[in-house]
């Protein structure tokens, strides 16, 4: 692979990560960039990537130009879904922490009964002793 099919590949990478979008629409977008970035970059001899950007602009910009013509249910149903997964995902880690402390907290109760149970023994041995 050459250098400026990596820069390219790189430009869609971060162009992706700007995209809030359903999959298929986010894989469509990234179709049409890709064709139109290569295509681009076959046409000229000695393509970089600061004419890409020259000509398609920053990854920002060009999936701020793809989404302002997405609707707008579908970028929210998108960032929705985001939220929701980051949510769960926060919500099952501090089960998983509370979970833990619990189990530790448990068995650190279990030595302290032992030990108050052993004193009591201990303390019955000797009342039994003096009688």
């Amino acid at each position: 692979m050459t250098e400026i099919n990596k820069d390219i590949e790189k430009y869609l990478s971060q162009v992706k990560s700007y995209l809030h979008c359903k999959k298929a629409d986010k894989t469509a977008i990234l179709a049409d960039i890709r064709t139109a970035v290569f295509e681009f970059a076959e046409d000229s001899a000695t393509v970089s990537i600061e004419d890409i950007y020259n000509r398609f602009g920053t990854p920002e910009e060009i999936a701020k130009a793809y989404l302002s013509d997405a609707e707008p249910n579908n970028i929210k149903k998108a960032v929705n879904i985001r939220k929701v997964f980051v949510i769960a995902v926060v919500i099952a880690l501090s089960m998983l922490a509370l979970t833990f402390l619990i189990t530790i907290i448990d068995s650190h109760s279990n030595e302290i009964i032992y030990y108050e149970h052993g004193a009591i023994e201990e303390v019955t041995d000797l009342q039994q002793d003096l009688y």
